[in-house]
């Protein structure tokens, strides 16, 4: 990190939290117009109950509970469109930019007997300064600069759409046009609107094409749309910090986080998947994980709006895979410089606190929490806060596993860590090179051959898999999973054994193989499992992401396609059902909407459409020689 690279990052935030967008994590249906913080929350009230929706989200599954369909989203607020369907009415909201300006139009397709209305609040977000006035049948905003806002349509003066402060109120019988800055025409509203779509590609609505190579161009316009809303709409403004960051998923960030949460392996996902369509998100979602760093040196596995951080442990290390992608792909060395330090750090945690002879363990380190968290109560030096270390939060593949109280670990050399903590050494060894930082360099080169050779005892002869293997019995443990295969990511088992594991285990039926995949254990393996758990035959985007990485490093390129395949089925399902991206799919029947905890619009989801547009050389990412094979 130097002055320079800090002040371009600063820089970058400033230039992207600028103009209207859907900023404000609590709704969907609030525009919010940055820096200014003015919001502009549109909302129902109908009249069988009498009762308001002030705000919207996904994913709700409360009795009585909104519906929510997410549509197109540029990533600069140029266009939105979210269809919400609450107590009988059905409503599109569809905003576009003019200028400065914002425009929105509301279309009702499903009504009460009595009309409902539309509302729109308008005020100053997050204890921002300014005085905003009704005056007739518009609203005068002031703050920094004067912004009116105005409706089309009948206004309606009912003093119970439970909105504290001034806003209009609109009977929406009829399509509504609302606008800031001048009164504008329906008519020339939806010109704006349609303008706007069409511009993102959303418009269209041909039927499905017949023909072979028109339906393979839909379908790669659908990934794109996956990789593009994904990161679109969970990225919002982070008013405590004044700062542009992507969140996993809206409803976490309200439900129990404390208005957001960043967690450490999901920002970095989260980058790769921002860089097809933007580059200043792509690396804010790196910086402001690595900024969460702890005292000790590690990134947590998560930071969150109520002061909370893990200090008991990290999540696996992507973090200098990503940072080089990045950097191979837009070429800025600041961003090197200032991520290096950091990624360092955490690495050099990982070797001193995790190591357990040459390879590592997944731990939990006690800690007393500055902020309690209900979240905390199972996991602070204990067994599965040392899951969640690795990603997999409680998975079967760790209970036959002790948690040494003593040394703060799992009893297990585990091979998902160990392999991408090989490929962290790798990657961060080659930013070292770029930045000159030549001793560093040998000294990451030369842990990783240290793992590398003592990953050796990780191979399991009789299965044909590596496994980890018990640190007090030195034993293979149980169970099998997909981490099973992260070997190949970190260039270690390549040749005769790579097609031992795809023969015996990656492509068979009763292994991870079938129409839905992957799996995250063997499906021949029983499981018994609660029916709210979301391990047992389900398929995990990351998962799939990082095995595909794998199998391009080891050039098993068919099995690739393979994937990239399955991955593609996996995901269109539910985009095509309910356009939905979900957290986690069934590995089953391919859908993923049967597990209440499966959030529906999750970041990661679109990972699966990121392999897809990689293998069609759509999207260029770990695609030089390392990647080939």
């Amino acid at each position: 990190m130097t002055n320079e690279s800090t002040a371009a990052y600063d820089r970058l935030q400033n230039e992207v939290g600028r103009g209207w967008n859907t900023w404000d994590t609590r709704s969907v249906l609030t525009q919010v117009l940055l820096p200014d913080a003015l919001g502009l929350s549109f909302g129902l009230k109908e009249y069988y109950r009498g009762t308001s929706l002030r705000t919207a989200q996904i994913g709700r599954r409360t009795e009585g509970a909104e519906t929510v369909t997410l549509g197109p989203h540029a990533y600069d607020g140029s266009y939105t469109e979210t269809t919400v369907s609450w107590a009988g009415i059905t409503v599109r909201v569809q905003t576009a930019h003019a200028g400065d300006d914002l425009v929105a139009l509301v279309t009702p397709s499903a009504n009460q007997q009595q009309s409902a209305l539309l509302t729109v609040g308008v005020s100053y977000l997050w204890n921002r300064a300014g005085v905003v006035v009704r005056e007739g049948d518009r609203i005068r905003a002031t703050g920094d600069r004067v912004v009116e806002v105005f409706t089309t349509g009948e206004h309606v003066d009912d003093p119970y759409c439970d909105i504290d402060g001034p806003y209009l109120a609109v009977d929406l019988s009829r399509v509504v046009g609302v606008s800031t800055g001048r009164v504008r025409s329906l008519t020339e509203i939806a010109g704006i609107v349609a303008t706007a779509a069409a511009d993102l590609g959303a418009a269209s609505s041909e039927p499905p094409a017949q023909h072979h190579e028109t339906a393979r161009q839909d379908e790669i316009a659908q990934h794109h749309e996956i990789v593009r809303d994904a990161i679109s709409w969970n990225t919002i403004y982070e008013p405590a910090t004044a700062r542009v960051i992507t969140t996993v998923s809206r409803l976490w960030n309200v439900g129990k986080r404390g208005g957001y949460a960043l967690f450490c392996w999901d920002a970095f996902f989260n980058a790769l998947l921002a860089a097809p369509n933007s580059k200043p998100v792509a690396y804010l979602n790196v910086v402001e994980m690595l900024r969460a760093r702890t005292p000790d040196g590690f990134v947590p596995n998560v930071e969150q709006g109520t002061g909370r951080k893990t200090y008991d442990g990290s999540q696996p290390p992507v973090g200098s895979l990503t940072v080089l992608e990045l950097y191979r792909r837009f070429g800025d060395r600041w961003f090197l410089a200032e991520t290096f330090e950091a990624l360092l750090s955490w690495n050099r945690w990982w070797w001193r606190v995790r190591r357990d002879g040459e390879l590592l363990c997944a731990g939990s380190t006690y800690f007393d929490a500055e902020y309690p968290s209900p979240q905390d109560i199972p996991r602070i030096h204990q067994h599965f806060g040392a899951t969640c270390e690795t990603g997999w939060d409680g998975h079967p593949v760790f209970d036959d596993v002790p948690f040494d109280q003593e040394k703060s670990l799992l009893a297990a050399h585990d091979v998902g860590m160990n392999s991408l903590y090989a490929a962290d050494c790798e990657a961060l060894a080659d930013i070292a090179d770029l930045l000159g930082e030549t001793a560093v360099a040998a000294e990451l080169r030369e842990r990783r051959q240290t793992v590398v050779r003592a990953m050796e005892t990780l191979w399991d002869e009789l299965s044909g898999i590596y496994r980890s293997r018990r640190t007090d019995t030195g034993l293979v443990t149980e169970r099998l999973s997909t981490m099973s295969f992260y070997p190949l990511l970190a260039g270690v088992g390549t040749g005769e054994r790579a097609g031992r594991m795809l023969s015996e285990h990656l492509l068979t039926d009763d292994g991870f193989g079938g129409e839905w995949i992957l799996p995250t254990s063997p499906r021949h393996e029983p499981i018994q499992l609660k029916d709210t758990s979301y391990w047992e035959l389900r398929a995990w985007p990351p998962v799939n992401f990082l095995v595909y990485l794998g199998l391009l490093r080891a050039g098993e390129k068919d099995a690739a396609t393979w994937l990239a395949e399955g991955s593609s089925r996996l995901v269109l399902k539910e985009w095509n059902e309910h356009r939905h991206i979900h957290e986690n799919y069934s590995s089953v029947h391919g859908a993923a909407c049967d597990k209440p905890n499966s959030e529906p619009f999750q970041t990661w989801g679109a990972l699966l459409s990121l392999i897809v547009l990689m293998e069609r050389g759509e999207v260029t990412l770990f695609d030089d020689e390392r990647w080939r094979g």
